[in-house]
């Protein structure tokens, strides 16, 4: 009973995973900063990151511990790698802003776009609805 129900160590079932990655997705959501659409400085860069980045590797952690079924095991990767990506890009636009640095501000806000979208398509391919929006 308890390896149906997604506890001790089993696999989830798909629709138990959609739950609980929507649930994990719209916890992250209702916290996080929203973005600066158009920053003015590297103060409001960092800023957004310090107050982001924290949460999003919270919610990341929360994600990497869930048992997709074998089914589901190739698409929920696929989505962790792509979240591992904006989290790695959103620290480089940190470090970039910190460091004034345009150039590395510019490549992070790439890396960071390209990761979203890949986390988007995943998330949808998997059904999750909440962590596909915005």
């Amino acid at each position: 009973m308890l390896a149906v129900a997604g506890c001790g160590g089993g696999s989830l079932s798909h629709g138990a995973l959609v739950k609980r990655t929507g649930a994990v997705c719209s916890a992250y959501l209702s916290q996080a900063a929203e973005p600066v659409p158009h920053p003015r400085s590297y103060a409001e860069i960092v800023a957004f990151v310090n107050r982001t980045l924290p949460l999003y590797r919270a919610a990341l952690r929360q994600l990497e511990a869930l048992r997709p079924s074998h089914a589901d095991e190739t698409d929920f990767r696929s989505w962790l790698a792509a979240d591992r990506e904006a989290a790695s890009a959103l620290r480089a636009l940190g470090l970039a802003g910190e460091r004034h640095d345009y150039p590395g501000t510019t490549a992070a806000v790439v890396r960071l776009q390209q990761a979203a979208l890949a986390s988007r398509a995943a998330a949808e391919s998997l059904g999750v609805t909440a962590c596909s929006a915005g």
